[in-house]
C-alpha cells in the first residue's frame, strides 16, 4: 500500500514555523522599543527635577560669583560684580556658606537697565530682569568710572574676622543669632553718596549679628581685599 505524497503536508508546518519566528521577532522589537522609551522618559524626568546642574546647595560668596557669572556674561559680555549679599533666611552658616546669595552685576554698555541681579538659590542660578543702577544717571557714571578689582576675601574669612572682633561675644550672649553678610565695592557707596570708613577701601564686608528684629544688631566691617578688621557698631532696633 502506497501513501500519496502531498506537498502541502510539508509546506504547512514550515509556514507555521516561519510565522512563529516572525511573531517572536516582532515581540522582541516591541519590548526593546518600550525599554528604550521608558529609559528616556525616566532620564527626562530626572533632568527636569534637578535644575541645579550638580551645583552644591550651600556655597561661599566667591563660589556664588563663579556660578552666577556665566549668566551675567550671557546678558552682557562686558560686566563686573558690584555687590553680593547673603539672602538665606537662616543666615550664614559657621563655615561662611549660605544657600541663597544675591549677586549684582553692572555693565557699562546699556544706556538703561545697566544692572543685573542673579540669584543663587540652593544650586539654582536665576537671572532676573535687568534694572536701573543705584544712584540714577550719576550713579551709572560712577559705576563706569570706578570699576573695582576682584575681591580677595571670601565670606568664610570675613566671618572668622568678624567673630574675633565682637561677633563671638554677641553670639555667646544671644544663642539664636543669625549672621548676615554683605560685600560692596567702593562705587556702590559712591553711587548713592554713602560715606565709607575711608576712601582707600575697594571692597568692604559688612557682617551683621542679630538675634531678632527686637534686639540690637552688631555690624562688623572687614576689608574685602586683605581681611583686616575696619570697625564695628551696634544699632538699636527700630521702635
Amino acid at each position: 500500500m502506497f501513501l500519496r505524497f502531498n506537498k502541502w503536508n510539508v509546506r504547512a508546518p514550515r509556514q507555521e514555523s516561519r510565522l512563529r519566528r516572525n511573531l517572536a521577532m516582532t515581540a522582541l522589537v516591541i519590548c526593546a522599543a518600550l525599554i528604550v522609551a521608558l529609559a528616556a522618559g525616566c532620564a527626562g524626568k530626572s533632568d527636569s527635577r534637578d535644575e541645579s546642574g550638580g551645583r552644591p546647595e550651600s556655597v561661599t560668596a566667591y563660589q556664588a560669583v563663579q556660578f552666577t557669572k556665566p549668566a551675567a556674561d550671557k546678558w552682557e559680555s562686558s560686566n563686573w560684580m558690584v555687590d553680593i549679599r547673603q539672602g538665606d533666611p537662616n543666615g550664614l552658616s559657621h563655615d561662611g556658606r549660605a544657600k541663597i546669595w544675591e549677586v549684582y552685576y553692572f555693565s557699562s554698555r546699556p544706556e538703561v537697565n545697566s544692572q543685573l541681579l542673579v540669584d543663587y538659590n540652593r544650586g539654582n542660578v536665576w537671572p532676573q530682569t535687568p534694572g536701573v543702577s543705584r544712584g540714577g544717571d550719576e550713579g551709572v557714571a560712577i559705576y563706569r568710572k570706578e570699576k573695582p578689582p576682584d575681591f580677595r576675601v571670601d565670606s568664610a574669612e570675613a566671618y572668622t574676622v568678624a567673630l574675633r572682633n565682637g561677633g563671638g561675644e554677641y553670639m555667646d550672649a544671644h544663642p539664636d543669632t543669625q549672621v548676615g553678610a554683605l560685600l560692596r565695592c567702593k562705587a556702590d557707596y559712591d553711587a548713592i553718596g554713602q560715606d565709607m570708613p575711608a576712601p582707600k577701601y575697594k571692597w568692604i564686608w559688612e557682617m551683621t549679628f542679630r538675634q531678632s528684629p527686637t534686639t540690637e544688631t552688631l555690624h562688623v566691617l572687614v576689608d574685602g581685599m586683605n581681611g583686616d578688621f575696619i570697625t564695628k557698631q551696634v544699632t538699636q532696633p527700630l521702635q
